[in-house]
């Protein structure tokens, strides 16, 4: 029940001008209008560097349940697909 953003893509020939920055911003803004933590996910190959990194400089932490595929959380022992569907859940305290 934590508000999610949620396909937050910035073309390659555009990034690393502060437009996800401005983005998240809005966002954030908009869901601390009714709740105290943002939440996000992000994908755990190289090409999801840049955003892990953002993320970790907004103050995002891992919400400690671990990988999920398709929306589904993985257990110990459990193999899957390594794709963009594989992701690890953040989320920010905002006030």
């Amino acid at each position: 029940k934590i508000p999610e953003i949620s396909d937050l893509n910035v073309l390659k020939i555009y990034q690393r001008n502060g437009i996800a920055s401005k983005l998240m911003d809005k966002a954030e803004q908009a869901i601390s209008e009714r709740s105290n933590i943002a939440g996000i996910g992000v994908g755990l190959t190289k090409d999801y560097g840049p955003a892990q990194i953002m993320y970790v400089k907004r103050g995002y932490i891992p919400d400690g349940l671990g990988l999920s595929y398709n929306e589904r959380l993985i257990s110990y022992g459990e193999n899957v697909r390594v794709d963009d569907d594989l992701i690890i859940c953040l989320t920010k305290q905002l006030k």
